[in-house]
């Protein structure tokens, strides 16, 4: 007899367990989906915040005009995949587009603007800026050179990692490994030659800094890594930093 009521006592509290298992599990992946969601529409957010927040600051500078410029330090949410630049200048149809995972697929945020602008996403040419986190955004406007008949065209420039983020790269023929070459490379940058660009223009653009943070086309378009101490000027200083980290000065 007691026997039996302990088995009918075992019985009722696995059933009152089993009862309970069944109301928690689904309101605890009901919260894990509410959890989930909260979390991407706060992402969302601060994504439309940052495309809005550069986008304006970029018209605001614009029409201040050259060499007005300015520093963001905005919240990148995860996710983050791309963002780049579309359309053409003059036709107040450009776009700063942000390519970003959203509830698992890949999407893309537009962000109009009314005035001509570029950009440059990437610090270095080994430095990505989409990761998540706080980044410092330089948006600075520029003139083009003069054309044969002395026009110019104002547009505004989008820094990512600061206006001359300090270098790291020290490889600079890309051959993978860091020689002699690399050493030449660099004497030639802190040239102030044609072609080897020594300076960042504080008004009319001139290429070889941020326009084109890839390798290829001109050979001196690395020289953007030879500012070490971030002054957006390659000097003597950045060539003691450079013989302080390699053996070969």
């Amino acid at each position: 007899m007691v026997k039996s009521k302990r088995g009918q006592a075992a019985f009722e509290y696995m059933l009152i367990a089993l009862v309970i298992g069944i109301m928690i599990l689904p309101a605890a992946y009901l919260f894990y989906r509410y959890s989930s969601s909260s979390a991407e529409q706060i992402d969302k957010a601060q994504l439309d915040k940052l495309g809005r927040e550069i986008v304006t600051t970029a018209e605001k500078v614009y029409y201040q005009g050259p060499p007005s410029r300015t520093e963001l330090e905005a919240r990148m949410p995860k996710g983050v995949l791309n963002l780049s630049i579309i359309g053409n200048w003059g036709t107040g149809a450009q776009q700063l587009l942000i390519k970003a995972i959203t509830e698992q697929t890949i999407a893309e945020f537009p962000y109009p603007s009314k005035v001509n602008i570029n950009g440059s996403f990437n610090g270095s040419l080994s430095e990505l800026t989409t990761g998540a986190g706080i980044k410092k955004i330089s948006i600075e406007a520029y003139e083009t050179p003069e054309g044969p008949a002395g026009q110019t065209t104002t547009f505004v420039h989008i820094n990512f990692g600061g206006r001359c983020p300090p270098s790291v790269i020290y490889d600079y023929n890309q051959d993978g490994a860091i020689t002699a070459g690399d050493v030449l490379f660099f004497m030639q940058c802190r040239d102030n030659a044609a072609g080897r660009p020594k300076y960042r223009p504080s008004k009319t653009w001139t290429d070889g800094w941020f326009n084109n943070p890839t390798p290829g086309g001109s050979p001196f378009r690395v020289c953007m890594n030879a500012d070490y101490d971030g002054d957006c000027e390659v000097d003597t200083d950045d060539e003691t930093l450079f013989c302080a980290q390699t053996p070969l000065c």
